[in-house]
């Protein structure tokens, strides 16, 4: 079975996930804009920033491109990860798969700090108000992802990749 990461990394937080995901293995690791055709896989680990409750542009792109894959979706987020605005960041991601004919095997989203000109432009246009909350949530953004982060998405790559295996193993 033939693997591989792509990720898009906005300010380095997707691409700590990536990297620690793919450390003590030998499954290459791509940043999106470098990422071979999807085709050439069986299985891909796909990462990506969340920008306005979708994955970003670059992902989007290439997640258009996979077709009847197993996937691993991870990514990162300034909101809270298990909040409704990340839940629906992922059900949007899963079904822009899923409409490619590809079975998400997980997903995993982890809070990262959200780029500074992302917070002013969001301040320029009112959209986003710097309430307490607000400061308090891309105060802990920032502090992410954490080592513990970076292990828990390691630990469920791990997993999907031996269900995977598995299951193949089964069928041959």
């Amino acid at each position: 079975m033939k693997c591989c990461i792509v990720f898009s990394s906005c300010t380095g937080n997707t691409r700590k996930v990536a990297e620690a995901i793919a450390q003590g293995t030998n499954i290459p690791c791509f940043p999106v804009q470098n990422a071979p055709a999807p085709q050439t896989y069986d299985m891909l680990a796909l990462g990506f920033w969340v920008r306005k409750g979708l994955p970003d542009t670059r992902s989007r792109r290439y997640m258009a491109r996979v077709y009847g894959k197993h996937v691993f979706l991870f990514g990162t987020l300034g909101a809270w990860p298990h909040s409704e605005h990340a839940l629906h960041c992922l059900a949007a991601t899963r079904a822009l798969l899923e409409d490619g004919g590809n079975t998400i095997l997980d997903a995993f989203l982890c809070q990262g700090r959200v780029n500074p000109r992302v917070v002013a432009a969001t301040q320029r246009k009112g959209t986003h108000p710097l309430s307490i909350e607000r400061i308090h949530r891309l105060h802990e953004a920032a502090r992410h992802p954490t080592t513990e982060d970076c292990a828990t998405a390691r630990h469920r790559w791990q997993q999907a990749l031996q269900s995977v295996q598995m299951h193949t193993a089964v069928f041959l």
